[in-house]
C-alpha cells in the first residue's frame, strides 16, 4: 500500500458532506427566501373553461355583430346555423382538449387536433355555393377580399387563442404542445365562426383561403407557443 500512488487513491476517497448551517443562519435564509411568500390558488380547470367560453361568445358577438353584412334571409339562417354548429364542436374540443387533465385521453386529443380542421375544411367546401377557377379568382379581385377576411379571421381567433393561452398558462406538463395546438384550433374556430357570420361570400376558394387558413395558422402557433406557455 505505501508503493500506492497517492494522487490514485485521491478519486476514491469519500466526498465529504458539507457542514451545514448554523440554527440562525438557516433561519435568515428561510426568512429571506419565504418572507414574501402568500398562499393562493389559482382557477379551477372549470372555472379557466368558462372565462374561454365567455370570451369567446364575446368576441364572436360584439365583432360578428358589428361586422353584419346583408345577405338573403336563408343565407342568412343557413350561416348562423353552421355558427351554432361548429360553436358545439368548439365546446366539444374545450371540454375534451383542455378541462380533462392532459394526461388522459391523449389519443382522443390528438384525434381532434388533426380531424377538425379537415372537417372543417369539408365544411367549408359543402356550404359554398359557386367556385371560380384558381387562376380566375385571383385575376378577377377575389383574392383580395379573402385577404381581408383571412386577416379578420386571424385577428379574432388571436383574441380568443391568446387569451385561452394566458388561462390555462402552467397548467400542462406533460403535453404543452398538443394542448397549444388545441388551444390553437379554438381561437381558429371561434375566428371562423366570426367571420362566417359577417362575410356574405359562398366562393369555395373565399372561404377556404378567408375563413379556413386563419384556422390552420392558430392550430401552428399555439402548437408553437404551447410548450412555452402551458409548461409549468
Amino acid at each position: 500500500m505505501a508503493d500506492l500512488d497517492p494522487e490514485r487513491l485521491l478519486p476514491d476517497l469519500p466526498w465529504p458532506d458539507p457542514p451545514a448551517p448554523g440554527a440562525k443562519v438557516a433561519a435568515s435564509i428561510r426568512q429571506q427566501c419565504t418572507g414574501n411568500l402568500k398562499p393562493k390558488r389559482g382557477l379551477s380547470a372549470r372555472a379557466r373553461a368558462l372565462l374561454t367560453l365567455v370570451l369567446t361568445l364575446a368576441v364572436v358577438a360584439v365583432f360578428g355583430g358589428l361586422a353584419h353584412a346583408e345577405r338573403p334571409e336563408g343565407a342568412l339562417r343557413a350561416a348562423l346555423f353552421g355558427a351554432a354548429g361548429w360553436a358545439v364542436v368548439l365546446l366539444a374540443v374545450l371540454s375534451v382538449g383542455l378541462l380533462r387533465p392532459p394526461g388522459r385521453r391523449s389519443r382522443m386529443r390528438l384525434l381532434l387536433a388533426a380531424t377538425v380542421p379537415a372537417v372543417f375544411f369539408g365544411y367549408l367546401a359543402f356550404a359554398a355555393s359557386s367556385q371560380l377557377p384558381l387562376g380566375e379568382f385571383f385575376t378577377s379581385g377575389h383574392g383580395g377580399g379573402a385577404l381581408g377576411c383571412g386577416l379578420h379571421a386571424l385577428l379574432f381567433g388571436a383574441i380568443v387563442g391568446g387569451g385561452t393561452l394566458y388561462l390555462w398558462r402552467g397548467t400542462d406538463p406533460l403535453s404543452p404542445r398538443l394542448s397549444g395546438a388545441l388551444v390553437g384550433l379554438v381561437g381558429g374556430l371561434a375566428g371562423a365562426i366570426t367571420i362566417g357570420v359577417a362575410c356574405p361570400s359562398g366562393e369555395t376558394w373565399h372561404l377556404w383561403l378567408g375563413h379556413g387558413a386563419a384556422l390552420l395558422t392558430l392550430v401552428a402557433c399555439g402548437a408553437l407557443f404551447g410548450r412555452r406557455v402551458l409548461s409549468p
